[in-house]
């Protein structure tokens, strides 16, 4: 495990407990996280049937959503670093009886993705990855032809000016990051390997939605 790896683990063993309620403060500041969420869960396309997987579930909001866009007959696998998010997202999915949902404890950028997936989903999760783009590489390669690429996160919009990077400091901090993370652009490997995509942002540019589609099509 990376020192960043290990250090990201210690930050959200610490948080895991009170992870959704803390997150829930940033509708304080106009965010809609899970509209956002639910954005980019429709841009994957699911059918009944389809293997999914969710690539740093953490405690597992999207696992209910993305069960119900797969089925009963569907496989949805949601991957974590860190064993107590993953707790959490266990008891979530316990709660509500998901059957077709595995959760997986793992580094991302080392993860053995099962065969036939048909989407892959990262919600605020790849911009705390040094190794983001090895993350979308292996990702593709999983993919079945015609399958989706979606990211979710945050992104500092052109508007925002260079002198005032440091000002974000604090708020980057809680979930185990810093400034320098301004630097790392996931949804560019996202489109750069898709066969087509699109990136639509929100909340004035902070966030944005990329989804990229694996060259081949049919299903």
């Amino acid at each position: 495990m990376t020192t960043e790896s290990q250090r990201m683990v210690e930050v959200y063993r610490k948080r895991a407990k009170r992870y959704d309620l803390t997150s829930n403060r940033l509708y304080l500041i106009g965010q809609r996280t899970m509209a956002y969420k639910h954005l980019a869960l429709e841009q994957l396309a699911l059918r009944p049937g389809d293997t999914v997987v969710d690539a740093g579930c953490g405690t597992g909001h999207n696992l209910p959503l993305l069960a119900e866009a797969v089925g009963p007959t569907g496989r949805v696998i949601g991957v974590d670093l860190t064993d107590a998010m993953l707790e959490q997202a266990e008891d979530r999915v316990r709660r509500a009886g998901l059957s077709q949902v595995e959760l997986v404890q793992a580094d991302l950028t080392t993860y053995q993705y099962p065969e036939d997936v048909r989407g892959i989903i990262a919600c605020f999760s790849l911009t705390l990855i040094g190794e983001y783009a090895k993350i979308v590489e292996r990702g593709y390669e999983a993919l079945r032809p015609g399958g989706r690429w979606v990211v979710l996160d945050y992104r500092l919009p052109r508007w925002w000016p260079d002198r005032l990077i440091p000002a974000l400091g604090p708020m980057i901090a809680p979930f185990g990051g810093d400034t320098s993370m301004v630097q790392r652009h996931p949804w560019e490997p996202v489109e750069e390997a898709a066969a087509r995509h699109r990136t639509l942002t929100r909340y004035g540019g902070w966030v944005y939605v990329t989804v990229g589609e694996k060259a081949g099509g049919g299903r």
